[in-house]
C-alpha cells in the first residue's frame, strides 16, 4: 500500500483493506461458528491487504487475533500460557507428526482418553503465517508447542488444495481456508458461509490487480 504522502494513494477501509470506494465490508456474511478461533499472526501478516486471517476476523464474532512475539510477555492482549493449560480444551491446527485428524477428534469420543486429549475443541489456535514463517513461529513457541494438534485431511487421506490465487508458491492452506476445513467438520452451514466470504474478498481484491 503507497504512503499517504504518495501522489498515488487512495483511502482505504481498515477493515477490509480495499480502497474504500471497492469496500466490501457492508457483503461480507456475519458467520456463527461451532467453536471459537484465535489467530495467532505473524507480524509481517498483520497489515496485508491479501491477509486471509484478517478477513476471517471481520466473518465472525467467534474469531480473535494476537500478534505473536517469540516472547509471550510482549504479545498483546496478554495472555496466560498457565491458563491455557488449566482451562484445556485449546487445541493447535498443525499438520505435525503428533497431531489427530480433525475430523476423527469429533467422530470418534475415545479419543478424547488417549494422546492427551482430554477436552473436545472449545478454542482452535491458528497460526497466520506463510508455511516458513508458521514453523518457525512454533519452533520459537514452547507454549504453542505444548498444545494438542490437530490436522486437516481430504476424505482420501491427501491434503485439500488451496483456491487462493493472490500469493506464488502458496503451500497447503491460507490461513481462511484452513479455518473453513476445520469448522466444516462440524458446521456445513458455517463453512459455506465462510468460502462465500473468502471469495468475495479475494474477487475484489484480484479485480483491482487486473
Amino acid at each position: 500500500m503507497p504512503s499517504p504522502h504518495s501522489p498515488f494513494y487512495c483511502d482505504h477501509c481498515l477493515h477490509c483493506r480495499l480502497p474504500t470506494t471497492h469496500c466490501v465490508c457492508s457483503k461480507i456474511e456475519p458467520v456463527e461458528l461451532p467453536f471459537n478461533i484465535m489467530l495467532c499472526c505473524h507480524s509481517k501478516e498483520w497489515q496485508r491487504n491479501d491477509n486471509t486471517g484478517q478477513w476471517a476476523l471481520l466473518s465472525s464474532n467467534n474469531i480473535g487475533r494476537i500478534r505473536w512475539h517469540r516472547k509471550t510477555e510482549l504479545i498483546h492482549p496478554a495472555i496466560s500460557t498457565v491458563e491455557l493449560i488449566k482451562e484445556g480444551g485449546h487445541y493447535l491446527l498443525f499438520p505435525s507428526d503428533d497431531a489427530v485428524d480433525i475430523q476423527q477428534l469429533f467422530q470418534d469420543t475415545n479419543l478424547l482418553t488417549t494422546q492427551e486429549l482430554t477436552q473436545p475443541i472449545t478454542q482452535l489456535w491458528v497460526i497466520d503465517g506463510t508455511w516458513q514463517e508458521a514453523k518457525k513461529m512454533l519452533k520459537q513457541s514452547p507454549w504453542l508447542k505444548a498444545m494438542p494438534k490437530v490436522k486437516i485431511l481430504a476424505s482420501e487421506g491427501q491434503p485439500l488444495e488451496s483456491q487462493f490465487q493472490l500469493r506464488r508458491n502458496q503451500q497447503g492452506l491460507c490461513t481462511m481456508e484452513a479455518i473453513e476445513a476445520a469448522v466444516k467438520c462440524r458446521s456445513e452451514i458455517a463453512a459455506k458461509s465462510l468460502h462465500q466470504n473468502f471469495t468475495l474478498c479475494q474477487n475484489a481484491l484480484l479485480d483491482l490487480l487486473r
